[in-house]
């Protein structure tokens, strides 16, 4: 059976091993994919990057694959397939060098790039808290907000982001029937009516810990820039980081304590050039933020049990300031604020 070249590249992005780079190479040695779909064994083994493995690896499954049956597959879980060679595939991802060859999307991805927050998988309560402030004004610039749906900041970015009836894309480590982690699953539904959940992984592929690192570039281009929040020396986040330097955008790093472990990597960011944020109207310099939205910002974390210091730290305020803000809530609301 013949297929579009759409349909072919479906169909070679569900064989284990064959990625953007093989492809390209593919399809530079037989000059196009329907041909090296059709290849023997022994020509594959030729292909720059492929070689006799993958080669066997492909001819003993080639029978077994359908694009078509893919597709609906996507359908069934209420996604679309979207390939490099279609007109709505996203042109900010094209910016990488070698851009997912197939997108697996559930919902509607923006129109333009977003704000990227990432971070560790365990922070702390001011990590938690910073990212959800941080979240908040990237909502109210009608950006959206682009995040792993991982444990830990991940998590608390897309959630703040929903609450507040913003937009916001998770890119997954995994199929999108297969959701990792599984309790973030109803998280994904929820993204998926107010943003989008996108895979570049097709059915066949199991969640294994090499597809993390991989999704970290696709964050990053839909994004024009990244926020790491809190994260160590060794976190996913700083792939992350080092995927939009490569592209040229922003990176921004809230700075912490300098024993803090869970901060290392965002001060080894600042050392190489990362901007050091504060305060989140500092991810939008030339659009200055009205004085009341951030009153109200502090009341909002008063109310969710955040003592002074933090806000101070939060809201880039001198504490005296925030004192007498917590005075004057005390005096409007007439309870102790404690």
């Amino acid at each position: 059976m013949e297929w579009s070249p759409r349909q072919y590249l479906i169909g070679f992005n569900m064989v284990p091993g064959i990625g953007g780079r093989r492809l390209l190479a593919l399809e530079e040695h037989f000059g196009c994919l329907a041909a090296a779909w059709h290849a023997s064994r022994r020509a594959l083994a030729e292909v720059r990057g492929i070689g006799p493995k993958i080669a066997e690896q492909f001819c003993a499954v080639r029978s077994k694959l359908s694009p078509i049956g893919e597709e609906e597959w996507a359908a069934k879980l209420g996604a679309k397939v979207i390939t490099l060679y279609d007109a709505d595939y996203p042109a900010f991802l094209r910016r990488l060098a070698v851009p997912p060859p197939v997108l697996y999307v559930q919902g509607v991805l923006p129109r333009e790039p977003g704000i990227a927050v990432v971070g560790t998988r365990r922070p702390s309560r001011l990590g938690i808290a910073q990212a959800r402030h941080f979240t908040e004004e990237i909502v109210l610039r009608s950006k959206a907000v682009i995040s792993g749906l991982a444990r830990g900041i991940d998590f608390f970015a897309h959630q703040r982001a929903l609450e507040l009836g913003g937009r916001t894309v998770a890119i997954l480590g995994s199929n999108i029937q297969a959701v990792y982690p599984a309790e973030h699953r109803e998280l994904a539904r929820r993204i998926a009516e107010q943003g989008a959940v996108v895979s570049e992984f097709s059915s066949r592929c199991p969640t294994v810990p090499g597809n993390f690192p991989r999704r970290n570039r696709i964050i990053a281009g839909l994004s024009s820039g990244v926020l790491v929040v809190q994260a160590g020396a060794r976190s996913g986040a700083l792939r992350t980081a080092d995927w939009a330097l490569e592209l040229g955008l922003d990176v921004w790093s809230i700075p912490g304590e300098i024993s803090d472990p869970l901060r290392a990597g965002n001060h080894a960011l600042i050392k190489q050039g990362a901007q050091l944020v504060t305060s989140p109207v500092e991810l939008f310099a030339d659009q200055p933020r009205e004085a009341p939205q951030a009153r109200s910002s502090l009341e909002e974390l008063h109310a969710t049990g955040h003592h002074a210091n933090e806000i101070a730290a939060l809201l880039n305020m001198p504490i005296q300031e925030v004192l007498i803000e917590l005075s004057r809530l005390q005096v409007k609301h007439g309870a102790g604020l404690g």
